[in-house]
């Protein structure tokens, strides 16, 4: 489907997941996940190394038939190709280049959401509406999700670019450590996407943590994970993205 929108010229492409059981009339709406890079999500002749996608339908499928997660609505948006950089980044770098996460966290929450929620059955509360992604993708998760603490309550940051503009992310998690109050958070890495990455993502979780232990202290949930003879691929991400919905939807 192709979704109009008036944040960015172009539009942009969306593809939704249902789970087999939205064939019948739902019982109760579903949680909802959202995500980035929709163009390695699902499909295997549109993804960045063909054939290397996420399979997110075929594992939403099997959690849901084990019962290791209720039934869940993921949508994925397309990247916008040459403007991903652009887009997804919450700052200009030092070349100029960046600083629209605001106006995709705009079009996320203004015009996806609602297209999605008044076109399928799918929760409209916070705790039932989730934002993740891998690489840029992750670091625009973790700004838009700041910037809108009474819409998400969950997240996925995979492999988050924390490198961006100095780390500005880390600096604006401690001015906005209030938005993750009550939230559940996923953040990886794998260890061999190099040392800078591997370091950055533990500055993070270590950053987490701590604000997680301050006196006024937000109350969320936090799983961190480093995989082992992991890299920074679309191969990698998928191979972790299951257990990454069974901690985000799974039994509380």
């Amino acid at each position: 489907m192709r979704l109009h929108s008036s944040r960015l010229a172009d539009g942009r492409r969306v593809t939704v997941y249902l789970p087999s059981s939205a064939r019948a009339r739902p019982r109760r709406p579903y949680s909802l996940l959202v995500l980035h890079d929709n163009q390695n999500v699902f499909d295997p002749d549109r993804a960045f190394v063909r054939g290397q996608h996420w399979r997110a339908g075929e594992t939403a499928d099997r959690l849901i038939a084990g019962r290791v997660i209720p039934p869940i609505v993921i949508c994925g948006v397309d990247h916008g190709g040459e403007a991903r950089i652009e887009e997804m980044t919450p700052t200009a770098g030092p070349d100029g280049v960046g600083g629209g996460a605001k106006r995709y966290g705009e079009m996320i929450v203004d015009e996806v959401l609602p297209f999605v929620r008044a076109e399928f059955p799918v929760r409209r509360d916070r705790e039932g509406t989730a934002l993740g992604g891998s690489s840029l993708g992750g670091l625009v998760t973790l700004s838009t999700v700041i910037e809108y603490p009474a819409v998400f309550g969950s997240a996925m940051a995979m492999s988050p670019s924390i490198w961006w503009d100095r780390r500005v992310i880390l600096r604006r998690l401690v001015r906005r450590a209030g938005a993750l109050d009550g939230m559940r958070l996923w953040v990886d890495i794998g260890l061999d996407e190099g040392a800078k990455a591997v370091g950055d993502a533990r500055r993070l979780a270590k950053l987490l943590t701590q604000l997680n232990k301050r006196p006024t202290r937000p109350n969320f949930e936090l799983s961190y994970i480093e995989e082992a003879d992991a890299n920074h691929s679309e191969r990698s991400w998928a191979a972790r993205f299951g257990r990454a919905l069974t901690f985000l939807f799974g039994a509380r």
